[in-house]
């Protein structure tokens, strides 16, 4: 269960927020103090939803055919288009910043590079998305959104030719931001309402970046200028709502909204995996349009092979396999101890562990001295 709250609202007994989830009884005392007799807990947000979700992924998964490579193998080839592709990034959004025309076609390469790598193994590109520096926010995320906006339109069932024009529509979407002032863009603090104005017109600014490609795909142009507008018509810039928005909006803002709560920003903490998938399944049918993040979870999984995560024995350890009773507990390869430091390499099954072993945390690999390759391979 998730816990939202605790306390009474009086002022001897003030709320104290929780914003966690409840895996086990063995982890009560970390959240709550002995003394308190209740909780507000948010039905919602709860693991039971990601399971159920969870096991009908696996079951799609199980009638697809098998990856043609193998996840090692195909690693080390979408960490070295991911490389490309950022650096793509940091080239199209320069000339953005000086003013300079930027023509979406020059990426097409680099897209089509991507989707061969989501098709030849999932996993690996989805896997990839995870590499991202917490200073170069702004070209991470432009990659992160173009892969998992693939991802996403072949679970869909798109074909190639239309996952091209998805791939480059998230590649692009926010390239408007190039022309919002840097100490807006990068502001630690809460946005004054005139500074969110400002900001609000990025994708304004992104629509008309890519109108000057010539033969601007109107595809793209959507994608880019709808990622932000909501199903329920709370978005902007035109507060457009339901069937208004077109399939690129509604895709590009859905992996948009994905890697900017699990990405560490400079004003808050990246967000772990399940709890942001949590809090998008609450805003079902209101931000996103209906059965979309049912889709979405089942598409990206929980806890997908390769992630790097915290355990609460303060091990660190790499997910080798999902599990397919419960989404918050795979198969681990616990490989360094709590400072980090090498260990021999010991699988553990986190449903059959007897010890209460569990999942803190999911890690930004980029942030530890670790590759993931070599950690998959050991």
């Amino acid at each position: 269960m998730f816990l939202a709250k605790y306390g009474q609202g009086a002022p001897d007994n003030p709320f104290v927020s929780v914003g966690k989830p409840l895996l086990s009884l063995l982890n009560v005392d970390e959240f709550v103090p002995p003394e308190v007799d209740e909780v507000l807990v948010d039905d919602s947000l709860t693991l039971h939803m990601l399971n159920r979700l969870h096991r009908e992924r696996l079951q799609e998964q199980a009638e697809r055919p098998a990856p043609a490579v193998p996840l090692a193998e195909e690693l080390p080839v979408a960490e070295k288009l991911y490389t490309e592709a950022l650096d793509h990034a940091h080239e199209f959004m320069a000339d953005a910043r000086k003013g300079r025309d930027v023509d979406y076609h020059d990426a097409q390469p680099v897209v089509d590079g991507l989707i061969e790598s989501v098709f030849r193994n999932e996993s690996a590109a989805a896997t990839m998305f995870k590499l991202r520096r917490f200073d170069e926010y702004s070209y991470t995320h432009c990659i992160n959104v173009g892969v998992l906006a693939i991802i996403l339109g072949k679970y869909l069932g798109q074909d190639k030719d239309t996952l091209r024009l998805l791939g480059l529509a998230g590649l692009f979407h926010d390239v408007g931001k190039a022309r919002i002032p840097e100490d807006i863009l990068n502001k630690p603090g809460e946005l004054t309402t005139r500074e969110m104005g400002i900001m609000k017109t990025h994708p304004l600014e992104s629509y008309k970046i890519i109108s000057n490609t010539p033969g601007p795909e109107q595809n793209i142009l959507r994608g880019a200028i709808e990622h932000h507008e909501r199903y329920d018509g709370t978005g902007y810039p035109r507060g457009l709502a339901g069937a208004d928005i077109g399939i690129f909006g509604r895709i590009v803002s859905i992996v948009d909204v994905y890697d900017a709560l699990t990405s560490k920003r400079c004003y808050r903490n990246a967000m772990p995996t399940y709890k942001a998938l949590s809090l998008m399944y609450q805003w079902r049918d209101s931000s996103f349009a209906p059965n979309s993040i049912e889709h979405f979870i089942k598409c990206i999984g929980v806890y997908p092979a390769g992630s790097f995560v915290r355990l609460s024995s303060g091990e660190y350890a790499i997910v080798t396999e999902i599990n397919m009773i419960n989404a918050s507990r795979p198969t681990v390869k616990i490989l360094f101890d709590p400072w980090m430091r090498r260990k021999a390499a010991v699988a553990v099954d986190l449903l059959h562990d007897d010890g209460g072993l569990e999942i803190r945390e999911c890690l930004n690999p980029a942030g530890y001295p670790v590759d993931l390759t070599t950690l998959l391979l050991a």
